[in-house]
């Protein structure tokens, strides 16, 4: 919200390189075809606690400790908040004992959970987590793991405990995987490696064959858009017909999938009760091919890429512009479907939708005692600009067959057509909130405004007059989620910003603001899956 214009591959390598592309770590697809859920959550509790030294705090070594003692898929990690601080052990009943790491053998000391338990007095709610030294780099480190930190507490005697899990995928700091290539060379473009594609298909399989149940598989979540099963089928089909046209062959088997599965309801941006051109889908549930032959046409789709990949690897196939464009492109589409999928499915949680199965439900209250202590900026808005910003980048599709140019692929970025051409625009100072406008602020303008039940945003609901928020968990109260950013239509920020005598940002203003402040996932933000609820 804005008030009005103004007239005045080590760690360390994380946090230096830029954030160009969208990167992911190795993963092994999980075993589906029984296309059901894996039950229950994992224990809030460790079975083993491991102290370790903030300095030893390496992607290799965790992963050798959590490897070594975690029970479970779980693994309770203390370490000094300070890489400075003297090694003392927080707590008696510990037992030291050796482990060698890269040829050095460091102490480590460890102790069972019935010996070591946490108590109130040993927290330290006064301190944010914002505020701690490493606890940002921790976090990095535990997704170069493949590891992420359910919970993190800061105790009284200096120290954090991380509660760490190993979750059924995990996409680590952006800068980290190069981009694919056949050269011998790292590629610093954005072409998605197989092993990307495994993570995202991990993803996908995860949120529509074991969060959707059965009986929601012919629901719509939302009116203006299909029921869940045309999603699963429309992922693979969209592939499928982008690698015919870049690469030649007809479509895999279903054919007619190609028919029902091709586009999506898009509805008109300013007259929802219009959409533009989208398939024709049956209009019986008993007419819709079952979940076995959609997932039966996926495994083909995939296979075809998997062989697309194995081909350009033994050099039977050249990387071209048009090919490498169109894995940028379906990759980036699933990408965009597991957003627009997970905010319809939102929609029914606690009344449908499962929680996702591998990571552990959120500890509500601890959180909700730890956002509470973040301290509100000393002011509230800070004065950009002027500047110039570029938005967009040069990237024609239309010179991707051309002499010279269809084969070099190396360190390109590939974008959309409307990202094209790059286009600088002019800034004027402007000051802008340093912070997203809260579900709290916008409760009290909402009551403000009548609390009408009937005039709510999306991600809330009302019962009996109490506002909840929503989370794939199912709905919390307005408490927890007080701090989170609100959740809402351009329609209601707009109105609020109008409220407060602003008015929302520009794109080229928003992105110098995010140029300047954004810290990014390597940062620790609430990106990659780090949760599936929003955080302040």
């Amino acid at each position: 919200m804005l008030s009005s214009s103004s007239s005045s591959s080590s760690l360390d390598s994380v946090f230096d390189r830029p954030n160009s592309r969208a990167t992911t770590p190795s993963s092994v697809v999980s075993s589906l075809s029984s296309h059901k859920s894996t039950g229950g959550i994992a224990s809030q509790e460790p079975a083993t606690y491991v102290f370790v030294q903030s300095t030893t705090v390496d992607p290799g070594f965790v992963t050798l400790a959590f490897d070594a003692y975690s029970q479970e898929s779980c693994l309770g990690l203390c370490v000094p908040n300070d890489a400075n601080s003297p090694i003392i052990l927080p707590f008696s009943m510990w037992k030291t004992t050796d482990m060698t790491f890269r040829d050095r053998t460091y102490k480590v000391s460890i102790v069972d959970a019935h010996q070591f338990s946490l108590k109130q007095e040993d927290v330290d709610l006064s301190t944010p987590m914002s505020t701690l030294p490493n606890v940002a780099r921790h976090i990095a480190v535990f997704s170069l793991a493949g590891l992420r930190a359910v919970t993190s507490t800061p105790l009284v005697d200096g120290y954090i405990v991380y509660m760490l899990e190993r979750p059924p995928f995990n996409y680590m700091p952006l800068s980290m995987t190069p981009g694919f290539t056949l050269s011998t060379e790292p590629s610093s473009g954005n072409v998605p490696t197989l092993e990307e594609w495994k993570n995202v298909w991990a993803t996908w399989d995860l949120i529509t064959l074991q969060m959707i149940p059965q009986e929601m598989l012919h629901q719509k979540p939302i009116d203006l858009r299909h029921k869940c099963l045309f999603y699963i089928g429309h992922i693979p089909t969209f592939l499928d017909m982008l690698l015919s046209k870049a690469i030649g062959g007809g479509a895999s088997e279903p054919k007619y999938f190609w028919n029902i599965f091709e586009r999506g309801i898009d509805p008109h941006v300013d007259d929802p009760d219009h959409c533009h051109s989208h398939s024709e889908v049956p209009e019986k549930d008993e007419d819709w091919p079952v979940i076995g032959t959609i997932i039966d046409f996926r495994d083909k789709v995939r296979s075809r890429l998997i062989d697309l990949y194995n081909d350009l690897r033994a050099g039977k196939r050249r990387l071209t512009r048009t090919i490498a464009r169109t894995l940028v492109m379906t990759i980036e589409h699933e990408g965009f479907h597991i957003e627009t999928l997970l905010y319809m499915l939102i929609q029914r949680a606690g009344t449908g939708t499962l929680p996702p199965p591998g990571f552990t439900a959120p500890a509500w209250k601890m959180l909700t005692q730890q956002w509470d202590t973040i301290p509100a900026p000393s002011t509230c808005t800070v004065v950009l600009g002027p500047a110039t910003v570029s938005l967009g980048h040069q990237d024609s599709e239309g010179d991707d067959t051309l002499p010279g140019v269809s084969e070099d692929v190396d360190n390109h970025v590939f974008g959309w057509d409307n990202e094209s051409p790059e286009r600088k625009f002019k800034v004027a100072a402007f000051r802008v909130e340093w912070r997203p406008v809260t579900n709290g602020e916008f409760e009290a303008f909402w009551r403000a405004k009548g609390a009408d039940c009937s005039r709510i945003p999306g991600s809330w609901m009302c019962e009996n007059r109490e506002i909840k928020v929503r989370t794939m968990y199912g709905p919390v109260s307005m408490e927890i989620a007080h701090h989170w950013p609100v959740l809402t239509s351009y329609d209601d920020l707009l109105a609020y910003a109008q409220s407060k005598g602003g008015r929302l940002p520009t794109e080229a203003e928003l992105r110098l603001f995010l140029d300047t402040y954004e810290v990014g996932h390597e940062g620790g933000s609430n990106t990659g899956f780090r949760n599936w609820h929003p955080v302040p």
